[in-house]
């Protein structure tokens, strides 16, 4: 077919399995030969990832709102792909609009994270009209995007991916060291942003509750956006964990504390796919988490993982409990890296493609 290029694109400011997936779609494409920028804003994280992986980024015009003038911006600086792929709401409602001004050269894919439902208004527009594919990235989104009129007719299920080499279970770390945590203690780690969905409201009594109850010498590890905040902060002083939490915030080295790791603990209340628990997975650590949204597509109680009820803090205390027993369980600890491999990013990148092109020559629709 003709040479495609094309424009993976993010309004989102902050880090996430969204953002990450918009980097890691475009450095792997890039490698498969197909040319393929970012649209962000500039000095955004991703952003400067983009650029020490030397992939081309270019900007959104605006910031807050969006006028007719930058409309017409960014319809000029989009004909130039032959797709845009949007990876986050709002960036797709901009770049809708900028279709609506300035024709649309490029076909259009969006690529829905979340299982939260559409609205009617949004049905009737940025997902109907001019809006070539969808994909979803869990079974439960595509579930329900299947269901949905106008839009049943265009969609995928693309899970996430995860870069295999880079979660290795192999990996040596130092992590401990740098905590200066004893050698002989446990490491419990949880990855996600600072939110009320990501469950850390009852991560913490679990924790301090293993810590009375077990008589365990153990430590959890927070990572992510916020998690350094006087909120978080007060939390953990409100359930007298101080010295035994490290709130890490956001950091860009996730291998390397996941190989200082023991238990990989996942609370969250509602997921897409859960990137951050089947990175955990492939480095061969025993995961506890919400089986919720996409998790439950992959992970199974006992066999590859440990999975407890969301919002409920007994279960989540039962399944951390339970991880104690599993910590030398080699089996399982295999088992979780084999699921992980089933989201290797380069297998993820080649799917997508297959997407483009199947819209491109029109042979999905």
């Amino acid at each position: 077919g003709r040479k495609m290029r094309v424009l993976q694109a993010t309004t989102a400011r902050g880090w996430s399995g969204g953002t990450e997936q918009a980097l890691l779609l475009a450095k792997y494409m890039n490698a498969l030969g197909v040319e393929t920028h970012l649209l962000t804003y500039p000095e955004t994280e991703l952003d400067r990832r983009a650029k020490a992986l030397g992939i081309k980024t270019v900007y959104f015009p605006n910031s807050k709102r969006f006028s007719l003038g930058e409309a017409k911006e960014l319809a000029a600086l989009l004909s130039r792909y032959s797709v845009v792929n949007t990876h986050i709401s709002k960036a797709h409602w901009f770049v809708w609009l900028a279709s609506l001004v300035g024709g649309k050269p490029f076909k259009l894919i969006y690529t829905r994270r979340v299982p939260y439902r559409l609205s009617f208004l949004s049905l009737l527009t940025k997902y109907n009209l001019r809006t070539d594919w969808l994909i979803a990235v869990s079974p439960q989104i595509y579930r329900y995007l299947k269901g949905v009129p106008f839009v049943k007719e265009k969609v995928s299920f693309i899970p996430s991916g995860v870069e295999l080499d880079r979660f290795n279970p192999e990996l040596p770390s130092d992590f401990r060291e740098e905590l200066k945590v004893p050698r002989s203690a446990l490491v419990f780690t949880n990855v996600g942003n600072f939110s009320e969905v990501k469950g850390h409201h009852l991560l913490l009594p679990a924790f301090k509750k293993l810590l009375e109850e077990e008589k365990v010498n153990a430590y959890l590890v927070l990572v992510g956006r916020d998690t350094d905040s006087e909120r978080c902060s007060s939390l953990i002083r409100k359930w007298g964990l101080e010295g035994r939490v490290f709130a890490l915030g956001f950091r860009r080295d996730v291998p390397r504390i996941l190989a200082g790791t023991d238990v990989f603990v996942f609370p969250s209340l509602n997921e897409g796919i859960a990137g951050s628990l089947i990175q955990a997975m492939a480095m061969k650590k025993v995961v506890v988490a919400s089986f919720v949204g996409g998790i439950k597509s992959y992970l199974k109680d006992g066999f590859n993982g440990l999975a407890v009820r969301p919002g409920n803090l007994e279960s989540l205390y039962a399944g951390m409990k339970r991880a104690l027993k599993h910590l030398s369980d080699s089996t399982m600890r295999e088992r979780a890296r084999e699921t992980a491999v089933n989201f290797d990013i380069k297998l993820i990148a080649e799917k997508t493609l297959k997407v483009y092109e199947g819209v491109l020559n029109g042979s999905l629709s």
